[in-house]
């Protein structure tokens, strides 16, 4: 998800499908397949034949493909099927009634079996059912859960798996002071996997690292910008513009205001003695001259018509601007010089760059006149040196707690399932970096609301959301843990990265 700017088109399952398959090699399924690490099943019901059928006992010839068991195996995770083939065969697999049945046909079959056996587990029933040469067997499950449809050879078989209810994770101590989890939870939404960091902040710093160190130097990937900041681990930042041009949400940076937002939104808040809180942003700037304050419109952007924009050194070396406009150059509460366009940025001021109407305010500032910069990002933020703003806000006082209305957020981000990444603090102090995969067979991704779930679950008391969808990703050690949605790295404006103190 870039906010703002990328539009998110939401996947559509149809309710009811056909697909065609080879019956060697080929396989299909519905809503997520399992790990392909599965635990043995045990198939202790079949229904079965002492002896292959005859081609007089099918009235068909000898060459025909026979159905001639149905076999039914139950786990701690999954429930099988499978259907033993007397040769190769093609098949259809369609889902009904809300996709909680699969119905297999075979056309060109034949069987000896009277009846399928009983259901059990995640199988409330199941039907074989004969038409002609046209065989069917209907399975009915308990639930809408996801399940796969896949052939085996030697001998020749069609299994079905479908899934429990069921949650499992496991945990690592990468090292004193910093832990990584694994989270796999299997119901009737489907299968969801998240990932997390649990990290303590007496052996580690979570700080906010520019894509490229500067604002306006573009976007790149998190393993790029983790290698080049020697941090152990990290994950995608907040939101950005897809130009790369510019940040999107209140963000200060060592004191240095990187971006600003339009509306007051939820973020990692750390204070001077290093310690972390989270709250709402709020921030105001404004330029004081000739005994007025006039605000800003924008802070390390591209300059809009009749704006007022304040850069600073975060932004880049220069403004970038064209000449239609005044900029003034502010350092130590004067102005040093005055240009027409692409100031050079003082690494211990700032430039305020004006254009068409707005520059009416400044008439007759001079060289050397007062100009003081003044900056707020709220009382919940105070004089804290780092804000890292993006939202909407999920938990607070230890309970779910979604304010995505409250911060204005639209539906790009707010709306359905979607790949996530969030920021929790938990009583100890200790801050939690949780990313969950989703668009994907082994993930459906998570809602706000979920999202703020599973941050409780792991003992966070506040927590709040970063940017998602393509740009969610988490890294370790130099290497990717999740799966981003893409397949593939997205490029992003900034990221939160794990670092020893």
């Amino acid at each position: 998800m870039i906010f703002n700017k990328k539009k998110i088109g939401a996947a559509v399952l149809a309710a009811v499908f056909t697909i065609n398959v080879a019956a060697v090699g080929d396989s299909i399924s519905y809503a997520a397949k399992k790990n392909d690490k599965k635990s043995p099943v045990q198939t202790t019901q079949s229904v079965n034949t002492n002896k292959p059928a005859t081609s007089a006992q099918s009235g068909k010839t000898s060459s025909q493909t026979v159905l001639s068991n149905i076999r039914l195996g139950d786990n701690a995770k999954y429930t099988r099927v499978v259907l033993d083939m007397s040769s190769a065969k093609k098949y259809s697999a369609v889902y009904e009634n809300n996709n909680t049945r699969l119905v297999i046909t075979m056309d060109g079959v034949t069987s000896p079996l009277a009846a399928a056996p009983a259901g059990r587990g995640a199988v409330k029933d199941l039907i074989l059912a004969k038409y002609g040469d046209t065989l069917q067997v209907i399975v009915d499950m308990k639930a809408a859960m996801p399940n796969k449809v896949y052939t085996l050879q030697n001998p020749n078989r069609i299994v079905i798996d479908v899934n429990k209810e069921y949650e499992e994770e496991s945990f690592n101590q990468v090292e004193d002071g910093l832990l990584n989890g694994k989270y796999v939870r299997v119901d009737g939404r489907g299968m969801l996997t998240a990932y997390m960091l649990d990290i303590d902040p007496a052996k580690f710093d979570v700080t906010l690292a520019l894509g490229a160190g500067k604002v306006s130097s573009g976007l790149r990937k998190l393993t790029t910008i983790a290698s080049s900041n020697g941090a152990v681990a990290g994950v995608n930042g907040g939101y950005f513009d897809w130009s790369g041009d510019f940040l999107i949400g209140d963000i200060r940076i060592n004191g240095k205001t990187a971006g600003i937002g339009t509306q007051n939104r939820t973020g990692l808040i750390k204070r001077k003695d290093g310690s972390y809180d989270i709250g709402r942003g709020n921030y105001s700037g404004a330029v004081k001259v000739n005994g007025r304050s006039i605000s800003f419109w924008g802070v390390n952007c591209p300059r809009g018509t009749d704006s007022i924009v304040m850069y600073n050194s975060l932004y880049g070396y220069s403004t970038g601007t064209n000449e239609f406009g005044t900029e003034y150059v502010i350092v130590d509460g004067r102005v040093q010089s005055i240009g027409k366009g692409n100031s050079v940025i003082p690494a211990d001021g700032v430039v305020v760059s004006v254009h068409g109407q707005s520059q009416a305010y400044f008439a007759g500032i001079k060289v050397g006149d007062k100009a003081v910069i003044e900056e707020g990002f709220g009382p919940e933020v105070g004089d804290a040196p780092d804000f890292y703003g993006a939202g909407p806000q999920l938990v607070a006082n230890g309970r779910v707690s979604v304010a995505s209305n409250a911060e204005q957020f639209g539906n790009d981000v707010a709306g359905g399932r979607a790949p996530r990444t969030a920021v929790g603090l938990k009583d100890n102090g200790h801050l939690l970096l949780m990313v969950v995969d989703g668009r994907q067979s082994h993930s459906i991704g998570a809602s706000l609301t979920e999202m703020g779930q599973l941050l409780v679950k792991y003992g966070a008391v506040k927590g709040f959301n970063l940017d998602g969808g393509g740009s969610s990703e988490m890294i370790l050690n130099n290497r990717i843990v999740n799966s981003p949605s893409e397949g593939v790295e997205r490029r992003i404006g900034n990221a939160m990265l794990v670092m020893r103190k």
